[in-house]
């Protein structure tokens, strides 16, 4: 389908660049508040704790497609809580988007036709156990097991708990059925533990880090461009390429903070916003690493010229 191309995102490229369209790429639905996990630095769990029925939904998933979104993650509070999963996933695909699961990969993978799952995995075992309760890297790792086949990557997000565990992870999950190892910066919410979110100075060390690590485990996804921003006070943002539904079906088109708490870009280095507006901006690895969640793509980007690539853009790259 066109929308599932890398030729869609040329188009709407076009069209901010020339037309000033700023409507969204990218949805992010809350499809449930409720979570089996009390994780340290989470500021959603049991907001709300009642669950749309699955028709709202189905109207929710219509609406992101005519604004004009490409893919949806399902996330919560623990999707997989809901025992109408596996439907709300089926009814994305059959609209034509792209459907990606975000899990904290203690129960097991709804058997489904997923374009990926990411599993939250904040650390080697003690460090992730401390953040999300203990037993629960098992349970994720039995997860892995009993899913080699699913098209599965880990979003690690790194705060003063796991910092010091970068290296003992990529080494770790290297050696599971992984297709790809995210990282995240925590965002400092104020009703949760921000005291454990890592200074401006720490991200940097961090991310440089991991851009050092790449050469010995290939399986860091996350782009050079999105680690070489992090800490930057110049970097790259289009908020308005996102859009959030909470469990209570409130919409907001921008940055995935506020509909918790007023945003502070200084404190953010989130992957969400970051490879998003990088890949939008045809930075070439941010648009290599969309392409591992499954987007069919006759477009090599590494081999269009610079030449295309500012055309495209409307600027200077």
């Amino acid at each position: 389908m066109f929308r599932h191309s890398i030729l869609y995102f040329l188009y709407r490229k076009l069209k901010y660049a020339y037309l000033n369209d700023r409507s969204p790429l990218v949805a992010s639905i809350k499809v449930t508040q409720r979570c089996n996990l009390r994780c340290a630095h989470c500021t959603w769990v049991n907001r709300i704790t009642t669950d749309m029925p699955l028709e709202r939904w189905k109207d929710i998933i219509d609406d992101t497609y005519r604004r004009g979104c490409y893919i949806i993650f399902v996330e919560g509070g623990e999707p997989t809580l809901r025992d109408d999963l596996t439907e709300i996933i089926k009814y994305i695909k059959s609209v034509g988007m792209l459907c990606v699961l975000f899990t904290n990969g203690t129960r097991g993978l709804p058997d489904c036709d997923l374009d990926a799952v990411w599993i939250s995995i904040d650390g080697s075992h003690s460090s992730h156990d401390i953040t999300r309760g203990e037993g629960t890297h098992e349970k994720i790792m039995e997860t892995l097991e009993n899913n080699p086949d699913n098209n599965t990557f880990s979003m690690t997000t790194l705060s003063k708990t796991n910092a010091g565990d970068i290296e003992e992870l990529c080494k770790e999950l290297s050696a599971t059925s992984l297709n790809g190892l995210i990282f995240n910066f925590m965002y400092p919410y104020k009703g949760a533990e921000g005291k454990n979110a890592l200074s401006t100075e720490e991200r940097i060390k961090c991310a440089q880090q991991i851009l050092k690590l790449k050469k010995d485990y290939p399986k860091i996804a996350s782009s050079d461009s999105y680690l070489r921003a992090v800490g930057q006070p110049d970097k790259s943002c289009y908020p308005w390429l996102l859009l959030m539904v909470t469990a209570d079906a409130k919409i907001t088109h921008g940055c995935t903070v506020e509909p918790a708490e007023e945003r502070d870009c200084n404190q953010c280095d989130m992957m969400c916003g970051l490879e998003s507006s990088l890949g939008f901006e045809l930075k070439r690895d941010s648009v290599n690493f969309w392409k591992h969640i499954n987007i069919d793509t006759p477009l090599n980007v590494d081999l269009v010229p610079d030449w295309a690539l500012r055309l495209i853009n409307g600027r200077k790259i």
